[in-house]
């Protein structure tokens, strides 16, 4: 009887069993992403702007067939009967919400429970952060070995090892996410002032594109503005978080640790502009800082830091610069130090979902055009800048499914919206829309890259365009870059 295998049926019982138990476990222990779900009165203000369609709004014109469905299943204490591995964690529904019920929050608390990445918290206890060989899988399928070894060689994970015990330790001994208060939408953001000291984010990402990273530095220094950066700052638990890897609380911790360990980079009393190429780094702090100025919230986490003598002690004194919001500010700077215009370069613009979640509006920024038009690239608008790339949990899903060729539906459109206009190059604000842009075939650049070889940066030293996986080589070569 002891090896007599469990009947498929009866496997398919005993999951779904475990996980409504986690759920329930997940409503009594009020997990912060859940606590106001009861709030959701089925609108249908979400249903239009799911670019994964989980919400299917064909579905007998349901409005608010989503919220309907994951909200009724949580107050009936089970799982929602929905696939939660097609949700992109784009938060488009919690930025539309009247309410602020977050459904992505939701489904992104209700997915750790069924689909727990171990991998992603081993990396981060070992490393600090998601090191090269997370991303080795998304590399084997297409050949891609040898970029995958040149960057892994020059550009390991530079965390320090006193920085990963901290994280570590840290992380070993969890809090509890109910330990938190979260308020509704994130308050209005105060305007950036132009900073002339900034302290630079090394984004997990970026081993991916090392050239969007060293093309920010490089754009950073012409512009005459100082950039710190720190061996001591690790992960900040934004990509762990949205794939199962990291709980909210985790997140909260890692990001404030960092925060401690930026303040010691800067004299007291001065305010800290904190910037980076990822807008999934830029959400994480700009939501922990939020989290961080309320009291209670505040003293939780410090208690937590205390184990690795660290606080956050004010919050105030920061300030989120995403490239987004920084470099519009030095727009005339930056069109004297073009040296070569991309004049003849037709491109597309892509402004990334947790942008657009940071700043609480799904309208789409003017700041991307604006860079981008400062390289003389003629930019081809579509309606398909304020959709989803498709994201990179999707794409570490179908590889760990063992489908890394099946586009998903989101893929799919935005491959066929550059084909049907003809596009040379996708011009992106995000090094994970970067990696999915590229796994689909499609030339990409990161804005900075983009910025960086019309100031006349060198293509292979500087930005590093061998190290794609769709090549640059036909559009750059096109017009005189390469």
């Amino acid at each position: 009887m002891l090896g007599r295998a469990v009947p498929a049926p009866d496997q398919e019982m005993l999951r779904n069993a475990i996980t409504d138990g986690a759920v329930r476990h997940l409503l009594r222990e009020e997990d912060p992403r859940l606590r106001n779900f009861r709030l959701c009165n089925a609108c249908g203000s979400c249903t239009p702007y799911c670019p994964a369609r989980i919400n299917d709004p064909g579905a007998n014109g349901d409005p608010g067939y989503l919220a309907r469905r994951v909200t009724a299943a949580l107050q009936a204490g089970r799982r929602p009967g929905l696939d939660l591995a097609d949700c992109v964690q784009c938060y488009s529904c919690e930025t539309v919400c009247p309410r602020s019920v977050s459904i992505g929050g939701i489904i992104n608390a209700v997915y750790e429970t069924e689909r727990l990445q171990p991998v992603f918290r081993r990396m981060l206890l070992d490393r600090g952060g998601l090191p090269p060989r997370a991303f080795l899988p998304l590399y084997m399928e297409r050949g891609h070995l040898r970029k995958f070894i040149a960057k892994a060689i020059r550009y390991p994970y530079p965390a320090d090892g006193r920085a990963i015990d901290e994280v570590r330790r840290l992380l070993l001994h969890p809090v509890d996410a109910s330990a938190f208060s979260v308020p509704g939408h994130l308050p209005q953001r105060q305007p950036l002032a132009r900073p002339d000291r900034v302290f630079h984010l090394n984004s997990c990402c970026a081993f991916n594109y090392p050239g969007a990273d060293l093309s920010q530095k490089t754009i950073l220094a012409a512009l005459g503005i100082r950039y710190e950066t720190s061996r001591m700052q690790t992960c900040c638990g934004g990509a762990p978080h949205y794939m199962g890897g990291a709980g909210f609380a985790d997140r909260l911790l890692l990001t404030a640790r960092n925060l401690s360990v930026i303040h010691d980079a800067f004299e007291p009393g001065g305010e800290i502009a904190v910037t980076g190429i990822c807008p999934t780094c830029s959400d994480s702090y700009a939501a922990a800082l939020d989290v961080l100025s309320h009291n209670a919230n505040r003293g939780m986490a410090n208690a937590a830091l205390a184990r690795i003598g660290r606080e956050v002690t004010d919050p105030g004194a920061f300030s989120v610069a995403n490239v987004l919001d920084l470099y519009p500010l030095y727009l005339d700077e930056l069109r004297r130090l073009v040296e070569t215009r991309l004049t003849g370069l037709t491109v597309g613009v892509h402004v990334s979902c947790h942008y657009r979640k940071m700043n609480g509006t799904l309208a789409v920024p003017p700041g991307l055009q604006d860079l981008t038009a400062v390289t003389g690239a003629k930019i081809t608008r579509s309606v398909m800048e304020h959709y989803c790339c498709g994201g990179v949990k999707n794409l570490f899903d179908r590889h760990r499914n063992g489908r890394p060729r099946e586009l998903s539906r989101l893929n799919r459109l935005v491959r066929q919206d550059f084909m049907n206009h003809r596009l040379d190059v996708m011009v992106v604000d995000c090094p994970g829309c970067e990696l999915v842009y590229d796994h689909m075939g499609v030339p990409v650049l990161h804005i900075t890259e983009l910025l960086a070889l019309a100031m006349g940066a060198e293509p292979g030293d500087t930005v590093c365009v061998q190290g794609h996986l769709t090549s640059l080589s036909p559009a750059l070569d096109r017009i005189g870059i390469l």
